[in-house]
């Protein structure tokens, strides 16, 4: 069933820097969905083990800085780095809110894949074997998922989690065609080793 992840309850960052509602998580702590809203400059918090894909929804964008290494977060592109790294946040033009999926090293993977973007869908993670994997969709624009009955309608703001059928690719059909470089959805593929629960 659809939830907007809006009425879902804020927490606290792990650096209590910040607040972020958590979408789906694994219960053995193999991976986890999050949507943060960024309002100032300051430390991104650090995640050892994991591996970490970003997706800026709204706002114009990130800056990480860390010792050896800087990225951009930018709309619409998932951005992959490590969850051991420190990095100091610079807001590029005021607020953001920024979608984050952590996959823990060696017991999960994962695909982004952002329908109606320009950027190639983004691998994290790593796990050996054939992974049983779990869809989430998260709607930026009103939609269904393709292939599902019609009850699987996404209103935006709305996400779902269900079990990957098909090409990610294809998941997602917005009810109007969005704008050039307009993004409808985000659509998460995230795999386990098969024997695991999830």
């Amino acid at each position: 069933m659809p939830v907007s992840w809006l009425a879902l309850p804020p927490e606290p960052w792990k650096n209590g820097a910040g607040q972020t509602r958590t979408l789906a998580a694994d219960s053995a702590a193999r991976w986890r969905v999050s949507i943060a809203d960024i309002d100032r400059d300051g430390p991104y918090s650090r995640f050892p083990g994991y591996d970490r894909v970003s997706v800026v929804l709204s706002g114009q964008g990130v800056e990480l800085r860390g010792e050896s290494a800087a990225m951009l977060l930018l709309p619409g592109e998932p951005a992959g780095f490590a969850g051991d790294a420190a990095f100091t946040s610079r807001l590029l033009g005021g607020p953001v809110r920024v979608l984050n999926l952590f996959v823990l090293r060696g017991a999960a993977t994962a695909h982004v894949f952002v329908a109606g973007g320009a950027a190639a869908p983004l691998a994290a993670g790593g796990l050996d074997g054939s992974p049983r994997t779990t869809r989430l969709v998260l709607a930026l624009r009103a939609g269904r998922l393709d292939g599902k009955a019609p009850g699987a309608a996404l209103a935006a703001g709305e996400y779902l989690v269900t079990a990957a059928e098909g090409d990610a690719g294809g998941a997602f059909l917005p009810a109007a065609r969005p704008p050039p470089g307009g993004i409808s959805a985000i659509v998460l593929d995230i795999g386990v080793a098969a024997a695991d629960g999830a």
